[in-house]
């Protein structure tokens, strides 16, 4: 049976160059979206009248926006301990910069840089947050992860360099490519050469621990995304490969991990920019019934999530000239958001 048609997009326009992330503001849920740029500007979006409400100049041009993640910061009193919402986003100069979030409803004029944090890595993963305190970005050329606590900056965790140049039986895996938390205790992260780690986070020792490895992908593993629940996963890769995972937590601190499907690759696939069918951007609605997943060839292909599902290939939606470089769901479930280094946005309803 053939995917069901592809709905038409609406388009929003307001990027001179490629677009390169999306996010909602935490605040104001589905209402309002914000996307990067490879100029360093981020655009908030009222989706409802679907126009641009406000524009910031968020990192330098040469930086551009490669992510932007909501961290809930920890205040504690005389009596009692508190939290407040802030912004981080990230630069591909290794910046990240906390953003200190108002009252108002007017867009970016309320928000102002609290600090910035400069790590050791210039590269394309993207940090990740739990959504609290806790943020996790690339540590060094070598692969290694840090978890820092955004409240104060101090490192919670870190994941070590794993392989060697030097023990074909235990071959080095490169840097890290792209990175989710799984409820607050583990990470899920790809790897330079296609491996997939699921790392326990030990916050005694400072020290993660292996629970699930496999070189899942024929080539670079490039982005990643974990289910509400934490009970599942997918990764995408440059192979053109999308594999969905289950993650069982027996005990806190037994988890066991399973690969349950493959989807892809897409060996038809040809666009200007690239002959190879890359999948560069993934995301699973909150209702865990379906995932979408942005490709190099401008398409963004929709499946069945679900564990007990087939997995069929639902949608192929058309409309970007050039590579998909961010997918996302509505905090809601009500639509679909996709940036591309066409410079466009588009905003897709399905099922």
């Amino acid at each position: 049976m053939p995917p069901n048609p592809p709905p038409d997009p609406v388009v929003l326009r307001a990027h001179a160059t490629d677009a390169q992330c999306a996010s909602f503001d935490a605040r104001r849920g589905a209402r309002a979206l914000e996307t990067g740029d490879a100029d360093g500007v981020i655009v908030t979006w009222d989706t409802t009248t679907r126009r641009a409400v406000g524009r910031r100049q968020a990192h330098a041009p040469a930086s551009g926006v490669l992510a932007m993640r909501d961290v809930a910061i920890r205040t504690t009193g005389d009596a009692s301990t508190s939290s407040r919402a802030m912004r981080v986003t990230q630069g591909k100069d290794g910046s990240l910069k906390f953003w200190r979030r108002g009252d108002g409803d007017d867009g970016d004029a309320t928000e102002m840089v609290e600090r910035a944090v400069y790590t050791r890595v210039h590269g394309f993963c993207r940090v990740a947050s739990d959504c609290n305190d806790l943020i996790a970005f690339a540590g060094d050329a070598r692969g290694t992860i840090v978890v820092m606590r955004a409240s104060n900056g101090n490192v919670a965790c870190g994941t070590p360099a794993v392989g060697s140049e030097d023990d074909d039986d235990d071959p080095k895996i490169g840097v890290v490519m792209c990175v989710r938390f799984v409820r607050s205790t583990h990470l899920l992260a790809g790897y330079e050469d296609g491996t997939v780690i699921l790392w326990a986070l030990n916050f005694e020792s400072g020290v993660g621990e292996i629970v699930f490895r496999r070189r899942a992908h024929g080539e670079t593993a490039l982005c990643v995304d974990v289910d509400a629940g934490g009970e599942g996963a997918v990764t995408g890769g440059a192979d053109g490969v999308l594999v969905r995972y289950a993650i069982d937590f027996v005990t806190e601190s037994e988890v066991n991990v399973r690969v349950l499907r493959t989807y892809g690759p897409y060996t038809d696939v040809v666009s200007a920019s690239s002959k190879q069918p890359g999948v560069s951007a993934c995301s699973i609605r909150r209702d865990g019934k379906i995932v979408a997943c942005g490709c190099w060839d401008g398409k963004i292909r929709v499946f069945e999530y679900k564990a007990r599902s087939k997995g069929r290939l639902l949608a192929v939606l058309k409309y970007h000239d050039a590579t998909v470089t961010d997918v996302l769901f509505a905090p809601d479930d009500s639509f679909l958001v996709s940036t591309s280094r066409d410079g466009t946005v588009a905003m897709w309803n399905i099922f």
